[in-house]
C-alpha cells in the first residue's frame, strides 16, 4: 500500500549542536594525546637533551648509541665509552646530516654501521681506538663530505673502504698506524679537496709508486699531506715531492720459467714459476694464451707463483705460460707444454727419484709465504714424509699437500731451521733438506 512521505528532518536545535562541537572538539584531544604519547615514545634520550632537532648527549657515560627521534637532524656523543657502532645503527634517521662520535672507545666500525643515512655529510669518529675498518662501513653514504678518523690505532684497509663517495671533499686519515696503502684505495673521490695522512708510518717503497702519481696528477685540486717514515734516507719527505727515481722500483724479471710435463690421468701436475721485480710482481698463468680464471678447486696459484693443477684430466692438456707483472711493467715466459695420457701407464717397480726439490738455502722475511716443493717419481707411488730439525710435521700452521708441496702462509722467527723432505716405497727411499732463515721484524702491520 502506497504510504505518503513523513514530514521533512527538522534543523538541529542549538543545544544539540553545541553537544556536537563538544564530542568533536573531545576526539580530537584524544587524538592529539596519542600523538604527543607516540612522539613521547621515541622523543629524547635518557641522560641527553635536545631542542631543533639536535640531540646532545656528551659526557653521559653512554655505553651504546641510543634511540633517538626520527626527526633528528645532529647527533652529539662525545666523550661517553662507546665501544661500537652496530650494523644499521642509525637506521631510519633519514634527517640526520651530522654524527659526532669522537672521544668514545670505539676498536672497530662494522659492515653497514651508517646505512640508512641518506643525508649525512658531517662524520666524526677521531680519537677513537679504532683499529678495523670494515670495507662497507661507508658504503651508500653519497652525500658525505667529511669524514674524520685521525688520531686513532688503523694500521690497514682495504682497497675500496674510501672509495666512491661522490659528495667527499675531506678525509682525514692522520695520526694513525697506517704503513701502507692498497693501490687504488682512493678511486671514486671526484670532489676530494683534502687528504691528511700524515703523522703515520708510511712505507715509502714501490707499494706507493702508485699513490705518488695520483698526487702528482692531482696537485692543483687536491691538497694531500703525507710523510715518509721509511726508507731511511726518505725520512720526513713529502709523498708528493718525491720522484720516481727515489722509489728504486725495478720491473718483474723470471729467474724460474715453466718447464714441460708429460703426465698421467689423475696426478699432480706443478709448473713453476718465479720472479724478480720492486714491487713484488704479481703472477698469473695462462692455457693456450687466455688467463685462467678458473674457479676449479683442482687448480691453484701457490704463494711462490707455481701453479698446481691435482687430478689432472685430458682437458688439462696445452701450452701454459706464466706472466710476471708490477706498476713498472710485464713479463711473460716461454710456453711449457702439458701432456696428460688418458690411461695409467703400467711401469715397472721404480725406486723414488726426485722431479722436483727444494732450494738447499731459503732467505726470508718474517710474514713471508715459505713454499717448500718435494716432488717425487717412483713405482709404487712413493710416500712423502716432512720433518722440521728432525720432527715430524702435522698439518696446521704448516700445510702439507698431497703433492709434496709445502706451504707455510706466514713466517715468524721460530720457523728457520732445517725441513727435510723423505720419499719412500717398497723399493727405496731419498730425503733431501732446506734450511731455511727467517729474517726481520715481525710485520704486524701492512700488505704483504
Amino acid at each position: 500500500m502506497y504510504q505518503l512521505p513523513g514530514p521533512p528532518p527538522q534543523p538541529l536545535r542549538g543545544w544539540q549542536q553545541c553537544q556536537r562541537r563538544r564530542l568533536s572538539l573531545v576526539m580530537m584531544m584524544v587524538l592529539l594525546a596519542t600523538l604527543v604519547t607516540a612522539t613521547d615514545a621515541m622523543g629524547c634520550p635518557q641522560k641527553c637533551s635536545c631542542q631543533q632537532r639536535t640531540v646532545r648527549c656528551v659526557k653521559q657515560q653512554l655505553d651504546k648509541i641510543p634511540e633517538m627521534p626520527l626527526d633528528t637532524n645532529i647527533v652529539d656523543l662525545r666523550y661517553n665509552h662507546i665501544r661500537e657502532v652496530p650494523t644499521n645503527a642509525f637506521a631510519g634517521l633519514s634527517h640526520l646530516h651530522t654524527v659526532f662520535l669522537n672521544e668514545n672507545q670505539l676498536r672497530r666500525i662494522e659492515p653497514d654501521a651508517f646505512r640508512g643515512l641518506p643525508g649525512l655529510k658531517y662524520l666524526y669518529l677521531n680519537k677513537n681506538r679504532i683499529v678495523e675498518v670494515a670495507p662497507s662501513a661507508f658504503d651508500s653514504l653519497d652525500r658525505l663530505q667529511s669524514l674524520y678518523l685521525h688520531f686513532n690505532n688503523i694500521t690497514t684497509f682495504e682497497k675500496g673502504t674510501f672509495s666512491n663517495m661522490a659528495a667527499l671533499e675531506r678525509l682525514f686519515l692522520y695520526g694513525n698506524q697506517i704503513r701502507r696503502i692498497p693501490e687504488g684505495a682512493f678511486a671514486g673521490l671526484p670532489a676530494l679537496k683534502r687528504l691528511r695522512l700524515d703523522d703515520n708510518p708510511l712505507e715509502c717503497d714501490c707499494s706507493l709508486l702508485w699513490f705518488r702519481r695520483v698526487l702528482h696528477e692531482a696537485r692543483q685540486t687536491l691538497l694531500a699531506t703525507s710523510s715518509c717514515a721509511t726508507p731511511e734516507q726518505l725520512v720526513g719527505k713529502s709523498l708528493a715531492d718525491l720522484g720516481e727515481d727515489d722509489f728504486h722500483c725495478t720491473k718483474p724479471e723470471i729467474v724460474s720459467e715453466p718447464r714441460d710435463i708429460e703426465i698421467s690421468n689423475g696426478q699432480t701436475a706443478v709448473f713453476t714459476c718465479k720472479a724478480h721485480g720492486d714491487p713484488r710482481p704479481e703472477i698469473v698463468w695462462m692455457l693456450d694464451a687466455d688467463e685462467i680464471h678458473s674457479d676449479d678447486t683442482r687448480i691453484n696459484v701457490l704463494p711462490d707463483g707455481s701453479l698446481r693443477i691435482d687430478e689432472v684430466t685430458a682437458a688439462d692438456a696445452g701450452m701454459y705460460e706464466c706472466r710476471a707483472r708490477n706498476n713498472m711493467g710485464q713479463v711473460q715466459s716461454r710456453p711449457a707444454r702439458m701432456v696428460v695420457s688418458n690411461e695409467v701407464i703400467e711401469t715397472e717397480a721404480e725406486a723414488p727419484k726426485f722431479i722436483q726439490t727444494p732450494p738447499a738455502e731459503v732467505e726470508l722475511k718474517v710474514g713471508a709465504a715459505l713454499v717448500l716443493h718435494c716432488v717425487v717419481s717412483g713405482a709404487p707411488t712413493p710416500s712423502i714424509l716432512w720433518k722440521f730439525n728432525n720432527q715430524n710435521i702435522q698439518n696446521g700452521r704448516i700445510k702439507l699437500f698431497g703433492n709434496g708441496s709445502l706451504i707455510l702462509p706466514v713466517a715468524t722467527l721460530d720457523d728457520g731451521g732445517v725441513y727435510s723432505c723423505y720419499a719412500g716405497n717398497a723399493i727405496g727411499n731419498v730425503s733431501v733438506n732446506a734450511t731455511v732463515q727467517v729474517n726481520g721484524e715481525f710485520l704486524e702491520r701492512g700488505f704483504a
